[in-house]
């Protein structure tokens, strides 16, 4: 291998390990941030912070979807650097375009749901420009990963985040309270991103060719429509627990969720680390020395998925009466956080099957597969909510789960005939009910 081949692969394992360290540390700093909350807030305002913290995170994940993956389908077609620079330009008015009709639905949720003096205009408005901030850094950090300005893409993934959870932490010490949270959330991402853009980073023009936008926008319709589904099958589930259940179960759903969030951090950290071996493997091995090979990686992650899942269910009780406070409030939910870290668990076929599509060029099927399977998982967890009540909120994520992975599996060993993994299935449920009766017994 050439010195030149050998500095180019350094250098990306140097920016690999960039972008999974700061998205662990990001990640860790919200969880932080957020059991931190959880033990300040009463539990109403807990409750009330949920379902805003919820329209931040569905402004954050409508706003400017697609945008990226209907650049690079364009990119294809796009052979220089003025070229790219009018089709970023044209990014940037879709984006806008885009963000448009996500705002209006948040207003329209705000004036069913939490139009109460509590929730003041002001408070919603900074929900409006956190959401809005947090989408944009991401879409920038996206866009500028795509010219291989991987430094730029790590400062804006992090640092604008980062700023915002500053500036809410900042806020709540000086005037406790949840929109103080919000209000100083949206200040950090704002001064952030600033900052960021007169240092450079980032792109920030309007110019583009004439159509191009319309371009952009005529392939998003999907993305949206799987970012839509994807939040309300996670914190868009709050505003069903709120119809249907107290003030408390919101606040209480909220924190389980957050706390289960660990497992999303460990399943994805992991697929992260064997997605790119699998991806040259798959044009290497046979199929069955593939699969000898996916079963090990996907054995050891159930592992991992099941022990830290246990060790949380075990620890949790007790670390809950160690800080005290309104964390007080959410003892007790040892089988609520079993069956959520149960939805990770039962995923991992999903995992497998989404390297497949991926390395296959069949992301087109994959997003229907996934389109499919999140609307019966969805309607799965209503019926388990109005069937099973405050628990059916639990095992309705399970079952939603569940239906996107047989969905994603299905489909995935019709095309390639891969097999199901249910060794790292099976250990790890049983790590987290042997995690669940020991935080039981002890506890």
């Amino acid at each position: 291998m050439s010195n030149d081949r050998v500095v180019g692969a350094t250098r990306l394992l140097y920016f690999a390990i960039a972008y999974g360290g700061t998205a662990a540390l990001q990640k860790a700093l919200g969880f932080a941030v957020f059991m931190w909350l959880a033990h300040s807030l009463t539990v109403p305002q807990y409750a009330t912070f949920g379902l805003l913290y919820a329209l931040q995170v569905a402004l954050a994940t409508f706003a400017g979807a697609g945008i990226v993956e209907s650049v690079i389908g364009a990119l294809k077609e796009r052979g220089n650097f003025d070229l790219r620079d009018g089709l970023f330009g044209a990014a940037n008015s879709a984006f806008a375009a885009v963000s448009a009709p996500a705002v209006l639905l948040v207003i329209a949720i705000y004036f069913v749901f939490l139009r109460d003096d509590a929730v003041t205009p002001m408070v919603l408005a900074s929900v409006i420009v956190s959401g809005l901030l947090t989408a944009y850094a991401t879409f920038q950090a996206n866009m500028v990963r795509l010219e291989e300005a991987h430094t730029d893409s790590v400062v804006l993934g992090f640092f604008v985040p980062v700023g915002g959870l500053a500036g809410g932490v900042i806020a709540v010490l000086l005037r406790p309270g949840f929109g103080a949270y919000f209000l100083g959330t949206s200040a950090g991402l704002l001064l952030t991103s600033l900052m960021l853009s007169i240092l450079g980073n980032g792109f920030y023009g309007l110019a583009h060719p004439r159509g191009a936008t319309r371009e952009i926008l005529g392939r998003v319709a999907p993305f949206i429509c799987i970012a839509v589904l994807s939040w309300a099958g996670g914190y868009g589930n709050t505003y069903l627990v709120d119809s249907l259940f107290s003030a408390a179960d919101v606040a209480r759903f909220t924190f389980a969720f957050t706390l289960s969030g660990v497992m999303q951090l460990v399943a994805s950290s992991l697929n992260q680390v064997w997605a790119p071996r699998f991806y040259r493997l798959i044009r290497e091995l046979p199929s069955n020395a593939l699969e000898r090979r996916n079963r090990r990686f996907f054995l050891f992650q159930g592992f991992a998925l099941g022990g830290v899942g246990a060790l949380v269910l075990v620890a949790f009780p007790a670390a809950l009466r160690l800080f005290g406070g309104n964390l007080q409030a959410y003892q007790g939910l040892t089988v609520e956080l079993l069956l959520l870290f149960a939805a990770y668990a039962v995923s991992i076929p999903w995992w497998h099957a989404q390297n497949y599509f991926y390395a296959n060029n069949q992301g087109r099927e994959l997003m229907n597969v996934t389109i499919v399977g999140s609307i019966a998982g969805l309607l799965a967890w209503i019926a388990a909510a109005l069937a099973w009540g405050v628990i059916g909120i639990y095992a309705g994520f399970l079952l939603q789960m569940l239906a996107r992975t047989i969905a994603a599996f299905i489909a995935a060993r019709r095309h390639w005939g891969v097999r199901f993994q249910w060794e790292g299935v099976v250990l790890s449920l049983f790590l987290l009910c042997s995690g669940a009766a020991v935080s039981r017994v002890i506890h």
